[in-house]
């Protein structure tokens, strides 16, 4: 049996519970090994509601190509724009075809050619979809 595909799902304060917590639970629910990764290092990031998550490894401290998908939940996504760290991080990922998939705010932050779910209704679509590319 293979090993199965890792998954890196960004956290950053002002993250979108639904678009976060979808992904990340169905995924590890057939078997997937996702990582949360943190934005702004591993300390605990809040979501738009104030629940924390604390993520299990810092951006900083892992490399786009340890990833077969990354996903980039919406949310409160301005900091996110601005980051050049993060910005440099998905651009590495484009070059080097890693998948990438964004929800709703985080959309206009990704390469084009990127898995994307419109709102939050399309995430459960989105995510079988991955699942079946993560599978083929």
């Amino acid at each position: 049996m293979s090993k199965p595909a890792r998954v890196g799902v960004f956290l950053f304060n002002g993250f979108q519970e639904m678009e976060f917590w979808y992904p990340v639970l169905r995924l590890r629910e057939v078997g997937v090994d996702v990582v949360v990764i943190g934005v702004d290092g591993a300390d605990a990031a809040s979501s738009v509601l104030g629940y924390p998550v604390v993520p299990d490894v810092a951006m900083a401290d892992t490399r786009p190509g340890d990833y077969a998908v990354l996903i980039v939940p919406g949310g409160n996504v301005k900091a996110l724009a601005e980051s050049a760290p993060f910005k440099a991080f998905l651009r590495d990922a484009d070059t080097a075809r890693v998948r990438i998939a964004a929800a709703s705010q985080a959309t206009s932050l990704v390469p084009s050619g990127a898995a994307l779910a419109r709102t939050t209704d399309d995430v459960p679509a989105w995510t079988r979809s991955l699942l079946e590319e993560i599978h083929a």
